[in-house]
């Protein structure tokens, strides 16, 4: 090496210490903004991390939080510097209980569940239409009665904020109406599934007490029409924008102008995730960042110099940033994302006012520190840890990397890299978080971001901004907007058909994550870090894991929690089998995309060996046709009219029947069933058993007593099973009790809904299941319920996993 070269090197070395040195000066002491900002994280993040609370009604503080935060954050002033840090935290703790208690106390309790009531109140957010309901929230202002009894007990722990549905109504909901109806209600309740969607921690972030349905009734009737506020305004937008010539992009623009997201398709949505863009159709920090940034420097510019001898340029451009970047909140219904987005602008722009440096720590510490003291919750959103996260490394990145470029030319080539580089640090994230990372985000979002950030999103605030005056103005421009998006979604659909455009991964260990996350921030440090490049080793395991699969001779069988119907994933060492898809009940809430998909590729299954359906009732088949859209399906096996509707050309596809069977890794699968038409679908259902050296499943579908009698006949030697899947969710018209005496099991499974209309399973039955001493398990009760099948002689033979009992929250309803 010339010692040009190592002078060179040497300067680069002294650089980076510098840079690392500064870093670290803002950061020491104790009792430093971003230490003590961290620290009030951390406990509002232990909290969220509880099973359960019960500890706190038995410690009797369970009316005291707000107290104790008080008193706490008083004396955080006082106390010594090195105790402020454990204060901080006990502050976040406290705060956090205390949002958990308020919510906990107006959860409809389980005893009102199934009652009917009536009620007033009024009408809040969008109403979301589909082909046969409208849901809506409906904020409690008066619970009149309860079963028929007037209402004389204390109502003011009963739930204040309800998420309602109105099957084949004939009056039309509009947001801010008053009405007086009849419901029938029941706590937070989804489904629990791994990779799934968590239902229930979306309800508790949006302080959703109880869930229900609106009566067919007379007293259902509209007490006061609506008065002005923004939801309204949202709501006429919506009306116009649904309306638009060419409906193609109706959602896509709705979500951008208004936050309403209901109407993006399901096709979309895929070539969203695929390119890494789906954050540019939800109204959060980025757009408001973008629609407030570009209000700030158009305004800096234009101040007149008059101005300018009272207040500084960039103190007014700050003023008008706020103001435009409330508004458009507003727009987007002050959802989370955008309050947490808007307060985040809020500091930034008050450190401009007050002539401090707007993007340090200490701001984002501010901000921080602002964001949960308005809502602890928004840690349970992966939008709140993307977005400060990004914000960080684009923070770190800049200034390890930028520095004054003399051309435009400079300028750009270091925009590109620095995107690159943040692109590369989210990947870990995006992978642990949602099982999937796009290779080709930052292609996407370098093209896409400034067109719909810079050009498409103004355009859509100014049409609604205009709306006020002119109708057909604002659609006229909302109808450019529209055209204006057509061709980003070309370029989007063009890049989401590369090779490997998205890199789907299953769910990764904590250990591995971290190592990952740490590879990524290494690599983002100066160059002059030493071993800096040892980033990519810590990357490995990321691509090397093997996810775990059950050893030759044993299989496991996933029961998800789909509500009432049914979905089972049965794996061996290397094949997988799925029994039934759940059901479709809109285009927007299919079961097959919206549960069984996430949950295959949480568990790392890229392809399917054997889809199996059943037979063709919407509850078992629905959601076939997203799993066959989504995954390669080696073969589809089904009940006949399944098969003649589903059939693929080319594909080793056949309608299953008696007799067939085959051995995957020394596991036997058998068709015990139909060898006949059967007029009714249920008794045209597929049984399958699957069994190894030591114990066996028996899957029914929907048979009933008939079946069931005809099996007894014709198969009497295989029908012994250690597992039954409940024939028909439990109804009376199956499980009948010869049969079950010829089967036996140890252990029975239900997969049937929370309060499902058809009562299932029905008392009878489970009386039936009790007197041959099988204990039962309902999906409904338990989520997911996983079965570990060992093989050989192993012990036990069986290992029994009930989702929602071992991997549950403090929020989660439990019955």
């Amino acid at each position: 090496m010339s010692d040009t070269e190592k002078n060179q090197s040497n300067c680069n070395r002294t650089e980076a210490l510098n840079i690392l040195h500064n870093a670290m000066a803002k950061v020491q002491g104790f009792s430093s903004l971003i230490i003590l900002a961290l620290s009030f994280l951390a406990g509002i993040c232990i909290l969220q991390l509880q099973a359960d609370l019960a500890w706190v009604s038995k410690a009797n503080i369970a009316s005291n939080e707000l107290i104790y935060f008080v008193v706490f954050s008083l004396t955080l002033f006082v106390v010594k510097p090195g105790w402020r840090v454990a204060l901080a935290f006990i502050i976040g703790f406290v705060w956090a209980l205390f949002h958990a208690q308020l919510y906990a106390q107006q959860r409809l309790p389980d005893g009102l569940a199934g009652q009917d009531m009536l009620i007033e109140g009024t009408v809040i957010g969008l109403p979301d239409y589909s082909e046969r309901s409208v849901r809506f929230n409906f904020k409690v202002s008066q619970y009149i009665s309860i079963n028929g009894q007037n209402l004389i007990d204390d109502a003011s722990l009963m739930p204040g904020r309800l998420r309602l549905s109105w099957y084949y109504q004939k009056n039309t909901v509009h947001s801010g109406e008053r009405w007086r109806l009849k419901v029938r209600l029941k706590p937070p309740h989804g489904m629990i599934n791994p990779g799934g969607f968590d239902y229930e921690k979306w309800l508790y972030q949006q302080s959703i007490h109880a869930t229900g349905y609106i009566r067919k009734d007379d007293a259902n009737q509209r007490v006061a029409p609506a008065s002005f506020s923004f939801d309204v305004i949202r709501e006429n937008l919506l009306v116009e924008l649904s309306s638009l010539p060419d409906p193609t992009f109706e959602g896509l623009l709705q979500a951008l102008t208004i936050g309403h997201k209901s109407s993006i398709s399901t096709q979309q949505w895929q070539v969203l995730r695929e390119t890494g863009t789906s954050h540019l159709m939800a109204i959060s920090g980025l757009h408001i960042g973008l629609v407030a940034g570009m209000v700030f420097f158009l305004v800096r510019r234009l101040v007149p110099a008059s101005v300018c001898r009272h207040i500084s340029a960039p103190q007014v451009a700050a003023i008008f940033s706020i103001v435009a970047g409330g508004f458009y909140a507003m727009l987007a219904g002050f959802s989370v994302p955008t309050q947490r987005a808007f307060i985040m602008l809020l500091v930034f722009m008050l450190a401009i006012l007050l002539k401090r440096p707007a993007f340090s720590l200490n701001t984002l510490s501010l901000a921080l520190v602002a964001v949960l003291i308005l809502d602890p919750l928004s840690v349970l959103a992966v939008g709140f840890w993307l977005s400060f996260i990004a914000v960080l490394t684009i923070s770190f990145v800049t200034a390890s990397r930028i520095g004054q470029p003399q051309s435009r030319l400079k300028r750009g080539l270091q925009a590109v890299k620095v995107q690159w580089l943040i692109a590369l640090s989210m990947l870990p994230l995006s992978i642990l978080l949602f099982q999937q990372g796009s290779l080709i985000s930052p292609i996407a979002n370098m093209l896409a971001i400034p067109l719909v950030g810079l050009i498409i999103v103004p355009l859509a605030l100014l049409a609604s901004f205009i709306s006020v005056f002119s109708a057909q103005m604002s659609l006229w421009l909302f109808t450019q907007a529209s055209w204006l998006l057509s061709f980003i979604w070309d370029l989007l659909l063009w890049l989401s058909h590369f090779p490997m455009a998205s890199w789907q991964r299953s769910s990764l260990p904590y250990e591995i994550s971290f190592l990952a996350l740490s590879g990524a921030l290494l690599l983002l440090m100066p160059k002059a870090v030493p071993m800096r490049y040892a980033g990519f080793i810590l990357l490995l395991p990321l691509v090397f894991y093997a996810t775990p699969k059950p050893v030759s001779g044993a299989f496991w069988v996933s029961v998800l929690d789909v509500g009432q119907g049914l979905a089972v994933v049965v794996q061996t060492h290397d094949k997988t089998l799925l029994y039934d898809a759940g059901a479709k009940f809109s285009e927007r809430f299919d079961i097959g995309q919206r549960v069984v998909v996430p949950y295959l590729n949480y568990s790392g299954v890229q392809k399917l060996d054997y889809l199996l359906i059943s037979h063709a009732d919407n509850d078992h088949a629905g959601g076939g046709d997203a799993v066959l859209r989504m995954l390669d399906v080696e073969s589809l096996l089904a009940e006949t009219s399944v098969f003649n509707e589903k059939a693929r050309a080319g594909q080793n596809d056949r309608a299953c029947r008696a007799g067939q069977s085959w051995v995957w890794n020394q596991v036997t699968f058998e068709i015990l069933h139909p060898d006949k038409h059967y007029t009714k679908s249920n008794n045209r259902s597929c049984v399958l058993k699957i069994s190894n050296a030591n114990s066996s499943l028996l899957l029914t579908g929907d048979i009933e007593r008939v079946v069931e009698t005809h099996l007894l006949k014709s198969f009497t030697k295989k029908l012994a099973a250690n597992v039954l899947l409940v024939p028909h969710h439990g109804s009376n018209t199956s499980s009948s009790i010869n049969w079950l005496r010829k089967v036996n099991p140890q252990l029975a499974i239900v997969s049937a809904g929370y309060k499902n209309r058809f009562s299932h399973p029905t008392t009878k039955t489970l009386e039936r299941y009790r007197t041959l001493d099988s204990k039962v398990l309902n999906t409904a009760n338990s989520g997911m319920i996983q079965l570990k099948f060992s093989a050989n002689h192993e012990k036990p033979l069986i290992r029994v996993q009930q989702l929602r009992k071992v991997n549950t929250h403090y929020w989660n309803h439990r019955l």
